[in-house]
C-alpha cells in the first residue's frame, strides 16, 4: 500500500497530517520543557577542601561578635557576601529574607544533620555549609549564599509560569491559524469564482488555485475544466441555434417557393425540388435526434457478428455516386474478412459519416484512401482524404458536438456540426476510440480503433 497521499507537497491530507503532527509534537515538547523548567533543580554536592578553608576563615572572623543580635546586624550590613543563619537549638531560620521565596527549608534541616559542610545548589542559588558558630553561648549554623548569573531571556527557566503557558498557547494558536488560512483562503477563492460563473461570467477561472499540487489544486483544475466545457457547450449550443435556424429557414423558404410556383403554374415541375428540400429537413432533424439519443444513452446496441470489411465495402458502394460526381477515387486496403461483435447499423453510420465528410471536403480529382489493419486484438480503420485540412489547434475539437471549422452555412460546407460528434458517440459506445490527425502530405486522417473480441 502506497502512502503517496502523505506527501505534504502534493497532498492536502498529508499537509494537514504533518502540520497537526508537528503542532502536537511542539506542544508536547514545550510541555516537557515547561515541566522541567518549573521543577526545582536542587542537589547536594561535596564542597572542595580549599573552599571550606576559605569560608571557615570568614566564619572565624564572625565569631568575635559579642551577641547573636550583633552578629545578625553585622551580616545584614555585608554587601559582598550573604549568609543564612539557623538557630541549631530551636532549628529556626533567623535570616529568612536571604533565601528565595520558593526555597524549601527542609533542605537546610537535612544539611544541619551532616558532619561536614556541603554545597547545596538550588536553581541559581548556591549555599555552602553548615559552619557551626558559638556566639555568647548560643550555637548557630551559618551558610554562605552565592547567586549564579541570571540566565538569558530565551531560556524558559527565566520566564514565569504564566508567561510560559501563554507562549505555548500562542504558538499552537499561530500554527493552527496558518493551517486554517491555507485551507480556507483557496476555498473562498473557489466559492467566489463559482458564484461569478453561476452569475453568468463564463470566463471566471481560478488560476492561482489550479497551480497548487495538492487536492485543492486538483479541485481548481477540475473547476477550470468544467467551466471551459460548459462555456464551450453553451457557445456551441448558441451557435447551433443560429445554424439550425438558418439551415431550417433556407429549405423551408425554398419549399414555400416551390409550392408557390406549383400553385401559380398549375404544374408539378417543382415537386422534385420540394421533395429534396423536405428530405434535407428530414436529414437534419434525424441527425439531431440521433445525437440526442446517443448522448443520453438511449440507444441499445444490437451487437452481432459482422464483417467490418464487407461493411466498409458497402458504405463505399453507397457513396460511390457522390465521389464519381467529383471524379474522386476511393480505394480500400484491407484483409479479406475481419469479424467483430458490433452493431452493424450504427457502426456503418459512423463509417459513412467519416467517408461522406472526406468526400465533401476533398477537391475534385482527388484520392480518398481507406485502410483496415489488425494488430493483436485491435482493429484500426483509417480514412484519409486530400482536402484542405484544418488548423492544428482545432483537430481535437472536431468530434465535439455542434463544432464546425468553418462558419460558412452554404450547402457545400454548412451543416449542423453533428456528423463527427455522432461518430465519436457510436465508437465510444463500442468501447473504441476515434481520433484525427494531419498527415504530412496534407488533408485529414481519421482513425477508428476497435477491439475485435
Amino acid at each position: 500500500m502506497t502512502l503517496h497521499w502523505l506527501n505534504p507537497v502534493n497532498s492536502l491530507a498529508g499537509r494537514i497530517f504533518i502540520w497537526f503532527w508537528l503542532v502536537l509534537l511542539l506542544t508536547v515538547t514545550l510541555t516537557l520543557l515547561l515541566s522541567r523548567q518549573l521543577m526545582e533543580e536542587t542537589d547536594i554536592r561535596r564542597l572542595p577542601p580549599q573552599v571550606v578553608g576559605q569560608i571557615q576563615q570568614d566564619v572565624n572572623r564572625l565569631s568575635r561578635q559579642p551577641s547573636l543580635p550583633r552578629l545578625l546586624q553585622k551580616l545584614s550590613q555585608q554587601t559582598d557576601t550573604r549568609w543564612v543563619v539557623i538557630d541549631v537549638a530551636e532549628n529556626t531560620l533567623l535570616t529568612p529574607n536571604v533565601l528565595p521565596r520558593n526555597f524549601n527549608y527542609n533542605w537546610l534541616i537535612e544539611l544541619n544533620q551532616l558532619n561536614r559542610p556541603r554545597l547545596l545548589r538550588h536553581n541559581n542559588t548556591h549555599l555552602a555549609g553548615p559552619f557551626l558558630l558559638n556566639v555568647a553561648g548560643e550555637q548557630v549554623a551559618l551558610y554562605q549564599v552565592r547567586q549564579r548569573p541570571a540566565q538569558p531571556w530565551w531560556r524558559l527557566s527565566s520566564l514565569s509560569e504564566p508567561i510560559l503557558i501563554l507562549l505555548l498557547l500562542l504558538t499552537s494558536a499561530a500554527a493552527s491559524f496558518i493551517l486554517a488560512i491555507s485551507i480556507s483562503r483557496p476555498l473562498r477563492e473557489l466559492v467566489q469564482h463559482n458564484l461569478q460563473f453561476a452569475a453568468g461570467q463564463l470566463d471566471s477561472r481560478v488560476p492561482k488555485l489550479a497551480r497548487r499540487k495538492d487536492e485543492l489544486g486538483q479541485l481548481g483544475r477540475s473547476f477550470n475544466t468544467m467551466a471551459e466545457q460548459i462555456s464551450a457547450l453553451l457557445q456551441n449550443q448558441q451557435r447551433l441555434i443560429r445554424d439550425i435556424s438558418h439551415e431550417l429557414r433556407s429549405p423551408l423558404a425554398r419549399a414555400q417557393l416551390a409550392i408557390g410556383l406549383t400553385e401559380r403554374q398549375q404544374d408539378l415541375q417543382q415537386l422534385p425540388r420540394l421533395k429534396n428540400e423536405l428530405e434535407r429537413l428530414d436529414l437534419m432533424l434525424d441527425e439531431l435526434l440521433t445525437y440526442s439519443r446517443l448522448d443520453a444513452g438511449q440507444y441499445q446496441l444490437d451487437r452481432h457478428a459482422c464483417d467490418i470489411v464487407a461493411l466498409m465495402e458497402e458504405v463505399i458502394s453507397i457513396n460511390q455516386l457522390d465521389a464519381d460526381a467529383k471524379q474522386q477515387q476511393i480505394t480500400l486496403h484491407a484483409p479479406e474478412q475481419v469479424w467483430l461483435n458490433a452493431d452493424s447499423r450504427l457502426l456503418g453510420r459512423a463509417i459513412e459519416n467519416i467517408l461522406r465528410n472526406a468526400i465533401k471536403y476533398s477537391p475534385s480529382n482527388s484520392h480518398i484512401q481507406c485502410t483496415i489493419t489488425v494488430q493483436g486484438q485491435q482493429l484500426s480503420l483509417t480514412i484519409q482524404d486530400n482536402g484542405p485540412g484544418i488548423p492544428a489547434h482545432l483537430v481535437k475539437n472536431i468530434f465535439l458536438p455542434f463544432f464546425r471549422v468553418s462558419d460558412s452555412r452554404t450547402s457545400s460546407t454548412g451543416g449542423t456540426g453533428l456528423g463527427l460528434a455522432i461518430v465519436a458517440q457510436i465508437i465510444r459506445q463500442h468501447q473504441g476510440e476515434v481520433s484525427a490527425s494531419l498527415p504530412a502530405g496534407g488533408g485529414l486522417l481519421v482513425n477508428v480503433t476497435l477491439n475485435i473480441t
